[in-house]
């Protein structure tokens, strides 16, 4: 309900990444991942990565903040094995730009 007035807002409940499966756009030129857990996250990646435009941004929220090392773990193996290298920024978030 607190979202009802925004035309271009779907909230849409399940489980990441299964629920990605018909309701994710095709297109991303901003994504950002805040899930809180390593197996979510690297899930969304896997589903997402590709709709991600070139010269869009992907964001990792909690990216430098060493309470959630599985993440920052996973990512970056991820994306190293994608070919790319995480950016960590000074507010503790990951940044990736992709080509």
């Amino acid at each position: 309900a607190r979202f009802s007035r925004y035309r271009n807002v779907h909230v849409i409940q399940g489980v990441v990444p299964e629920v990605l499966v018909g309701t994710a756009p095709e297109h991303i030129a901003y994504l950002h991942i805040d899930l809180n857990a390593a197996k979510a996250e690297i899930g969304a990646l896997e589903y997402l990565f590709e709709r991600v435009a070139p010269g869009g941004f992907i964001i990792f929220d909690d990216f430098g903040h060493m309470t959630y090392v599985e993440q920052h773990n996973a990512e970056t193996a991820w994306m190293q094995r994608q070919g790319y290298r995480i950016l960590e920024l000074p507010t503790g978030q990951g940044l990736v730009i992709k080509r």
